[in-house]
């Protein structure tokens, strides 16, 4: 068994290195906001959010040579602990075999409809939601201003109450099919539960 990201670990990677560059470097006050409603979005139990937030800045070097209050920098066990949560949110994953025909490497939204809870069915398409709002947040360029935070903000708000939850989607045989050996693959929708070779 396996954790599968439903939105490409490398999208969730990339969003999360453009929040933090813009909160380090910029004195955007969206940028906080923003990193703020991520980090929430990704898990609604983290303690000292604030704290660790404000501490991020203490890398921005406009704000030492202004001679700002020194903020104590972020420590790498915190800053491992945020990133974890930023790509790992527990409402991005389902649980399913290892070996896998229809994998799509990182590359692509992996999308589940079968076997899916109903509350399962509606995160599944509020996290879609939230896979293209990514993409135009990455789409942004390296360095997005005011107005892409403010979409990434409000895109965050809107999905937080459907899509938050404290596990991810576990394992269920009916959502997954054996292709034989040895690989699986997500049944599809309409699907019947038969087994490869029977």
């Amino acid at each position: 068994m396996a954790w599968h990201h439903i939105i490409p670990f490398s999208l969730l990677r990339e969003v999360w290195n453009r929040l933090v560059d813009q909160q380090i470097a910029t004195e955007l006050a969206e940028a906080r906001v923003a990193i703020r409603q991520y980090l929430v979005l990704c898990d609604r139990n983290q303690r000292n959010l604030d704290d660790l937030i404000d501490r991020m800045r203490a890398e921005n070097t406009e704000q030492k040579r202004a001679g700002h209050h020194q903020l104590r920098p972020i420590e790498v066990f915190e800053a491992h602990q945020l990133a974890t949560v930023a790509v790992w949110p527990p409402w991005n994953a389902v649980e399913g075999p290892r070996r896998r025909s229809d994998d799509p490497q990182d590359r692509y939204f992996d999308r589940f409809t079968s076997g899916l809870r109903a509350g399962e069915a509606a995160r599944m398409s509020v996290i879609e939601t939230l896979f293209n709002n990514f993409q135009a947040f990455a789409g942004a360029g390296p360095a997005p201003g005011p107005g892409s935070l403010r979409a990434l903000i409000q895109a965050a708000s809107t999905a937080r109450p459907i899509v938050s939850c404290d596990l991810p989607i576990r394992y269920r045989p009916e959502m997954w099919v054996d292709d034989g050996a040895g690989l699986w693959r997500k049944r599809r929708e309409g699907e019947g539960n038969t087994v490869a070779g029977q």
